[in-house]
């Protein structure tokens, strides 16, 4: 700028300009122990049962583990369990501060497909019922958009997998469940197998209130076949006992054996 005298003055300048979008990054996914779910509002808790005093199941005990590990301390509600339920959470971030949504997709091991689990979520949690797919392994894809704060053509993504993980909701299996007496005592055989996880627990009981651990004859439960001897002193009620398998992913089956026939 030229002039005489004294010559023109600037005072203030005035630019738009458009930020160069950056892409949104998605730092980690959590998958969280099968069954964990977190209660929004929160809750006071499991109610008790009329009738059902000093007595347990093994869902209500995972229930009630989660709510005392929680107590209510999770940034997204108090923690507790429900079968078949998984759920999913991650962290992302964007450098614009752009709004984000996400896109979640799964797949099962050996499977080379993508398929869309959940559509525009705009928080960083979801919960999937995993009794509508096979069991299997799985991966999760989260993705992430900053459309909400972007047209069209700008808009970028970004994505990050999970690890693999299980889905299992088939209870095991007993095979072979026989009983004898041997000398002053009764030895109930029996197989335990699961077609997708370790078999974690095996109980017997003879009242139904009152459930004894076994452990396998090579004395760790580690896989997902297991041989169980069970010494029983004296001779067996008549009614026989019941003897219930769990498996790691929680999934719980029982069978009834019968005393040994007389001879």
């Amino acid at each position: 700028m030229s002039g005489t005298g004294d010559g023109p003055v600037l005072t203030s300048i005035t630019a738009a300009y458009l930020q160069r979008n950056l892409r949104p990054q998605v730092r980690s996914v959590t998958v969280h122990p099968p069954g964990i779910v977190f209660q929004k509002p929160y809750s006071t808790g499991d109610p008790d049962l009329a009738g059902f005093e000093n007595q347990t199941t093994p869902e209500r005990k995972l229930t009630q583990a989660a709510q005392n590990q929680s107590a209510g301390s999770s940034s997204v509600g108090r923690k507790t369990y429900q079968k078949g339920l998984e759920t999913l959470q991650w962290r992302a971030d964007d450098d614009n501060d752009d709004d984000l949504s996400y896109e979640v997709q799964y797949r099962r091991e050996g499977e080379s497909t993508w398929k869309v689990l959940r559509r525009d979520v705009t928080e960083n949690i979801i919960v999937w019922d995993t009794t509508t797919v096979p069991n299997g392994t799985y991966f999760v894809r989260v993705i992430a958009s900053d459309a909400p704060s972007n047209s069209s053509t700008t808009a970028l993504t970004g994505e990050l997998d999970s690890s693999a993980f299980d889905i299992d909701n088939t209870p095991p299996t007993f095979t072979s469940a026989t009983s004898r007496v041997d000398g002053n005592r009764t030895i109930v055989t029996l197989d335990v197998k699961d077609e997708q996880s370790a078999i974690q627990r095996v109980e017997y009981s003879a009242d139904g209130e009152v459930w004894n651990a076994v452990f396998p004859v090579d004395g760790i439960a580690d896989s997902r076949s297991e041989h169980y001897e069970i010494a029983i002193e004296g001779r067996m009620a008549a009614r026989g006992i019941t003897i219930r398998a769990i498996d790691s992913m929680n999934n719980v089956s029982t069978t009834q054996v019968d005393p040994p026939a007389a001879r």
